[in-house]
């Protein structure tokens, strides 16, 4: 992350420019490794809220 910073701020890269950069940055320098664990994390927290939902119902 530290890395994907000092990157982004020599780029010039500022405001609400910075996530989607470093997001990009930790998919390259993780190569792929951190895009396969957001998705992984996105469909978790997808089913959880679906399981609530229907207990909710």
């Amino acid at each position: 992350i530290s890395q994907a910073l000092k990157t982004a701020g020599t780029q010039g890269v500022t405001g609400k420019a910075v996530t989607p950069y470093l997001l990009g940055e930790l998919v390259r320098l993780s190569q792929g490794r951190t895009l396969e664990t957001n998705v992984a994390v996105l469909i978790s927290n997808a089913r959880l809220a679906a399981r609530i939902a229907g207990e909710l119902e």
